[in-house]
Protein backbone atom coordinates (compact mmCIF):
# COMPACT_ATOMS: atom_id res chain seq x y z
CA UNK A 1 0.00 0.00 0.00
CA UNK A 2 2.94 2.32 0.66
CA UNK A 3 4.51 1.81 -2.75
CA UNK A 4 1.50 2.84 -4.84
CA UNK A 5 -1.03 5.64 -4.79
CA UNK A 6 -4.63 4.69 -4.01
CA UNK A 7 -5.57 5.73 -7.55
CA UNK A 8 -2.94 3.46 -9.13
CA UNK A 9 -4.41 0.53 -11.08
CA UNK A 10 -4.24 -2.57 -8.92
CA UNK A 11 -3.79 -0.64 -5.66
CA UNK A 12 -5.28 -2.29 -2.59
CA UNK A 13 -8.39 -0.51 -1.33
CA UNK A 14 -7.67 -1.62 2.25
CA UNK A 15 -5.11 -3.48 4.35
CA UNK A 16 -7.32 -6.55 4.59
CA UNK A 17 -7.81 -6.53 0.83
CA UNK A 18 -4.03 -6.30 0.42
CA UNK A 19 -3.49 -9.31 2.69
CA UNK A 20 -6.07 -11.34 0.76
CA UNK A 21 -4.64 -10.38 -2.61
CA UNK A 22 -1.05 -11.19 -1.63
CA UNK A 23 -2.03 -14.55 -0.15
CA UNK A 24 -4.07 -15.46 -3.24
CA UNK A 25 -1.45 -14.36 -5.78
CA UNK A 26 1.81 -15.13 -3.95
CA UNK A 27 0.88 -17.34 -1.02
CA UNK A 28 1.84 -16.80 2.61
CA UNK A 29 5.45 -16.36 1.49
CA UNK A 30 4.47 -13.10 -0.22
CA UNK A 31 3.68 -11.55 3.16
CA UNK A 32 7.30 -12.03 4.20
CA UNK A 33 8.95 -10.56 1.11
CA UNK A 34 11.73 -8.29 2.30
CA UNK A 35 11.99 -9.95 5.73
CA UNK A 36 15.59 -11.14 5.36
CA UNK A 37 16.99 -7.69 4.52
CA UNK A 38 14.83 -6.17 7.26
CA UNK A 39 16.48 -8.45 9.79
CA UNK A 40 19.80 -6.89 8.84
CA UNK A 41 18.37 -3.61 10.09
CA UNK A 42 18.83 -4.88 13.62
CA UNK A 43 22.57 -4.62 13.04
CA UNK A 44 22.39 -0.82 12.71
CA UNK A 45 22.38 -0.28 16.47
CA UNK A 46 25.17 -2.80 16.96
CA UNK A 47 27.37 -1.08 14.37
CA UNK A 48 26.63 2.30 15.93
CA UNK A 49 27.64 1.08 19.38
CA UNK A 50 30.69 -0.67 17.94
CA UNK A 51 31.81 2.63 16.37
CA UNK A 52 30.95 4.79 19.39
CA UNK A 53 33.12 3.03 21.95
CA UNK A 54 36.43 3.28 20.01
CA UNK A 55 35.61 6.88 19.02
CA UNK A 56 35.04 7.71 22.68
CA UNK A 57 38.40 6.21 23.66
CA UNK A 58 40.20 8.06 20.85
CA UNK A 59 38.50 11.33 21.89
CA UNK A 60 39.58 10.93 25.51
CA UNK A 61 43.15 9.91 24.60
CA UNK A 62 43.60 12.81 22.18
CA UNK A 63 42.15 15.30 24.64
CA UNK A 64 44.48 14.11 27.38
CA UNK A 65 47.54 14.18 25.06
CA UNK A 66 46.79 17.75 23.98
CA UNK A 67 46.07 18.94 27.48
CA UNK A 68 42.47 19.78 26.69
CA UNK A 69 40.08 20.08 29.55
CA UNK A 70 37.74 17.15 29.91
CA UNK A 71 34.82 17.07 32.25
CA UNK A 72 35.32 15.10 35.42
CA UNK A 73 32.88 13.56 37.84
CA UNK A 74 33.35 14.23 41.59
CA UNK A 75 35.12 10.86 41.86
CA UNK A 76 37.70 12.01 39.26
CA UNK A 77 36.36 9.89 36.39
CA UNK A 78 36.72 11.66 33.03
CA UNK A 79 33.68 11.85 30.77
CA UNK A 80 32.84 13.42 27.42
CA UNK A 81 30.28 16.00 28.37
CA UNK A 82 27.39 17.13 26.19
CA UNK A 83 29.35 18.37 23.16
CA UNK A 84 31.60 15.31 23.04
CA UNK A 85 28.63 12.99 23.36
CA UNK A 86 26.77 14.85 20.62
CA UNK A 87 29.73 14.77 18.21
CA UNK A 88 30.62 11.13 18.83
CA UNK A 89 27.08 9.79 18.80
CA UNK A 90 26.39 11.69 15.57
CA UNK A 91 29.60 10.39 14.01
CA UNK A 92 28.85 6.81 15.04
CA UNK A 93 25.33 7.16 13.62
CA UNK A 94 26.75 8.31 10.29
CA UNK A 95 29.14 5.35 10.25
CA UNK A 96 26.34 2.89 11.09
CA UNK A 97 24.06 4.40 8.46
CA UNK A 98 26.77 4.18 5.82
CA UNK A 99 27.47 0.55 6.65
CA UNK A 100 23.86 -0.63 6.90
CA UNK A 101 22.06 1.58 4.33
CA UNK A 102 22.37 -0.95 1.48
CA UNK A 103 20.01 -3.33 3.27
CA UNK A 104 17.32 -0.63 3.17
CA UNK A 105 17.68 -0.33 -0.58
CA UNK A 106 17.33 -4.09 -1.02
CA UNK A 107 14.38 -4.24 1.39
CA UNK A 108 12.59 -1.39 -0.39
CA UNK A 109 13.12 -2.99 -3.76
CA UNK A 110 11.68 -6.28 -2.52
CA UNK A 111 8.62 -4.54 -1.13
CA UNK A 112 7.56 -2.66 -4.26
CA UNK A 113 4.28 -3.59 -5.91
CA UNK A 114 5.63 -5.96 -8.60
CA UNK A 115 8.82 -7.10 -6.86
CA UNK A 116 7.94 -10.78 -7.30
CA UNK A 117 8.18 -10.35 -11.06
CA UNK A 118 11.46 -8.41 -10.88
CA UNK A 119 13.43 -10.14 -8.09
CA UNK A 120 13.52 -13.80 -7.15
CA UNK A 121 15.01 -13.26 -3.69
CA UNK A 122 17.00 -10.83 -1.56
CA UNK A 123 20.21 -12.24 -3.01
CA UNK A 124 18.84 -11.79 -6.52
CA UNK A 125 18.03 -8.16 -5.71
CA UNK A 126 21.58 -7.62 -4.41
CA UNK A 127 23.05 -9.16 -7.58
CA UNK A 128 20.83 -7.11 -9.90
CA UNK A 129 21.52 -3.82 -8.13
CA UNK A 130 25.27 -4.53 -8.13
CA UNK A 131 25.32 -5.58 -11.78
CA UNK A 132 23.02 -2.87 -13.15
CA UNK A 133 23.90 0.09 -10.91
CA UNK A 134 27.15 -0.75 -9.18
CA UNK A 135 27.97 0.16 -5.59
CA UNK A 136 26.31 3.57 -5.98
CA UNK A 137 22.99 1.77 -6.49
CA UNK A 138 23.06 0.66 -2.86
CA UNK A 139 23.26 4.26 -1.67
CA UNK A 140 20.47 5.81 -3.76
CA UNK A 141 18.22 8.04 -1.75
Amino acid sequence: MLSTASTHPGAYPSTLSGFRSIIVTEGIRGLYRGLVPSLFGVSHGAVQFMAYEPLKNIWKNQAEKRGLILQKKPNGEVFLGNIGTLVLSGTSKIIAGSVTYPYQVVRARLQIYDAGAVYGSALDAVRKVAREEGVRGFYKG
